[in-house]
């Protein structure tokens, strides 16, 4: 499956009243688009206000759930869940989220970045990434973080999300800090730049001149011809998407997460 980011309140999320940026541009080019669950089954909005308030309660006691657990001096509610706020998405998939996680990975333990990647690949199967995620236990991109809290807290803990996965689960301060730290080590690149790196460069194939396109996004594993793609380029293009996205969620006090 794909993956996208989205930050936003939970209560839009798990009620499925938002748009990935996919449905967003093939609306705006007339084409039909239909999302679909991991079995098949197209997902729908809802709009039963009732069902909204009862998807919004049990959001809301989740959240106050994880305040007692991890610091009864938290003020609750950790955000708020109540206000029609709007949301911040787009669609790095896994090639460039893994590229940024391998750039990460690479850092962390001071090894050369490989300076391309095919598409489909899978970061974290990738021997570096893995040793990383091993030794490394402070920081979020390496610790299989699905979503990040907007709570002036340093930590990453496993808990239960609202839908009844397990998942790890980090703050928005943790990331943030993250993403400027690797910025620092890494370009030292002013925000223009930063914002600049979200562009079609990166969908286009090393050795080649045009980009290979479906809606905007890179083909993924069940295209036929592998296309090999920089992963420095890769990263770069997912961190200004992920680094957006933070600055979305803590400017309006709500999560981010990855949606897949």
């Amino acid at each position: 499956m794909g993956l996208d980011i989205y930050a936003g309140t939970l209560t839009r999320y798990y009620s499925h009243n938002w748009k990935t940026i996919t449905q967003q541009l093939s609306e705006e080019n007339g084409q039909h688009y239909k999302q679909v669950d991991e079995n098949g089954n197209e997902i729908k909005p809802v709009d039963d206000i009732g069902e909204i308030e009862q998807i919004r309660e049990v959001i809301c006691q989740w959240s106050d759930d994880i305040a007692s657990n991890i610091d009864t001096s938290l003020q609750t509610p950790l955000w708020d869940e109540k206000r029609e706020s709007e949301y911040f998405t787009d669609k790095p998939d896994w090639e460039a989220f893994g590229a940024l996680v391998m750039l990460q990975a690479c850092r962390l333990l001071n090894r050369p970045v490989p300076e391309c990647v095919e598409s489909g690949w899978d970061a974290f199967d990738e021997p570096v990434v893995k040793e990383a995620m091993s030794q490394i236990r402070d920081c979020s991109l390496l610790s299989e973080v699905t979503l990040w809290l907007p709570i002036p807290k340093d930590i990453i803990f496993r808990t239960t999300l609202p839908s009844g996965n397990e998942a790890s689960i980090s703050t928005l301060t943790v990331l943030k800090n993250e993403l400027e730290v690797l910025n620092q080590k890494m370009w030292k690149a002013d925000v223009a730049t930063i914002l600049s790196w979200r562009n079609e460069k990166y969908y286009v194939p090393l050795k080649s001149k045009k980009p290979k396109l479906i809606l905007g996004f890179i083909r993924g594993k069940n295209h036929a011809q592998k296309e090999k793609y920089s992963t420095e380029e890769l990263a770069q293009c997912a961190y200004s998407m992920l680094y957006q996205a933070t600055c979305f969620g803590m400017e309006q006090q709500v999560p981010l997460l990855l949606d897949y």
